[in-house]
């Protein structure tokens, strides 16, 4: 079976890399022949990156839209044809439209996968140009032409159900074996690290725990260490900001005590499939969460971590770490037993596979077979 994977970006782009990219070798081989295109490559990601500015974004957006409609003319190569989110935000999906079309008038399956709320709209996101354009029903219309759909939790399979019959859940999966166990005890008088990494969109999120951090600061000797994020600021408080790489992030999380994945109760958060999350408790990392969507499918409170929905509870649930080295250790030793069984790159292989597949898809592995009957227009 050959594969065509339509990626938004290369192995830098966290999505990209977890999604399709860390699965390809092992796809390989299982007799899958997985040709990869990214919409951009690793140069454009790191030097136009959106958040530059305007000029930026239309760099980045153009050449993310124009590799995905040239990939139209490659299609015909493949038997399955696997999307990866949409290149465009807000606006009509054209270059996924057009591979749904090309690959439907070839008989080639179709897969897409999404791993974020990428139907809603941001509450950190500044209003925009864009946004007048905004097309609601773009992943929408996308899900709808698909043979079969993977999302990355049980919301986001909520939500394509609506369109498509044919959804599997794959949560985000790491691979272990990059990933050593936290060991090391820490020297008197050095701060436990508190470690929040992401991407920096996310960092908005943060700004909930600073009432907490400066109430923890005035008891207790605490460094918070940012990673991948930029501008964080919590007077009171030491922060320490580090430059996300592929190669240093696992020792960059090694070298927290305790890590933090803050949410609000909105519809982009409850798309979140707990990546950073998954990433502090392989390392054995004791994590305190916001009770949102994935986070509490993952996340069993007080045994392999803690859920804190309120101030209080983060100050007491990050107090109570803080003061035992042993609770650390013991929860961390649960959690990484949690990714093991559940969120490992082996298991997300095997399900990967199976959708590729076709292997037992309600409504089968025909072309078209998951399809549902939509009121909206086909265009």
């Amino acid at each position: 079976m050959r594969v065509l994977f339509l990626t938004t970006a290369s192995w830098n782009d966290p999505p990209s890399r977890y999604r399709v990219h860390q699965y390809l070798p092992g796809l390989r081989k299982m007799g899958i022949a997985a040709r990869c295109r990214a919409g951009v490559s690793d140069y454009v990601y790191k030097r136009f990156a959106p958040y530059r500015g305007w000029w930026a974004k239309a760099v980045f957006f153009g050449l993310g839209a124009l590799s995905r409609i040239m990939a139209c003319l490659v299609i015909w190569r493949y038997d399955v044809v696997f999307i990866q989110r949409l290149v465009l935000p807000h606006v009509f999906p054209l270059p996924e439209m057009l591979v749904c079309l090309v690959a439907r008038l070839l008989g080639k399956r179709i897969v897409f996968d999404f791993d974020d709320a990428i139907f809603a709209t941001s509450p950190h996101r500044k209003k925009t140009l864009a946004e007048r354009f905004t097309d609601a029903n773009r992943v929408a219309r996308i899900i709808a032409r698909c043979d079969a759909i993977i999302a990355g939790n049980t919301y986001l399979a909520g939500y394509a159900r609506q369109y498509n019959r044919n959804v599997t859940v794959i949560p985000t999966c790491i691979d272990l074996a990059r990933y050593p166990v936290k060991k090391a005890e820490k020297a008197p008088g050095e701060p436990c690290v508190i470690g929040w990494i992401g991407m920096p969109g996310s960092l908005p999120y943060l700004n909930i725990l600073k009432p907490v951090f400066q109430e923890i600061a005035a008891k207790h000797n605490i460094l918070v260490r940012i990673i991948g994020g930029r501008d964080y600021d919590c007077p009171g408080v030491r922060v320490e900001h580090r430059p996300w790489t592929y190669t240093d992030e696992v020792n960059w999380i090694l070298s927290f005590d305790i890590g933090v994945m803050p949410l609000t109760e909105s519809e982009e958060a409850r798309g979140k499939c707990g990546l950073k999350l998954l990433q502090y408790m392989a390392a054995g990392i004791p994590a305190v969460a916001s009770p949102v969507s994935a986070n509490r499918e993952i996340v069993m409170d007080g045994v392999n971590g803690y859920l804190a929905a309120f101030a209080e509870e983060w100050t007491e649930k990050l107090c109570s770490l803080l003061r035992s080295p042993r609770l650390r250790r013991a929860m961390g030793e649960r959690s990484r037993v949690t990714v093991e069984q559940h969120f490992s790159l082996e298991a997300g292989l095997q399900k990967l596979a199976g959708v590729l597949r076709g292997d037992g898809l309600p409504g089968g592995a025909e072309k078209g077979g998951g399809r549902k009957a939509w009121n909206v227009s086909r265009w």
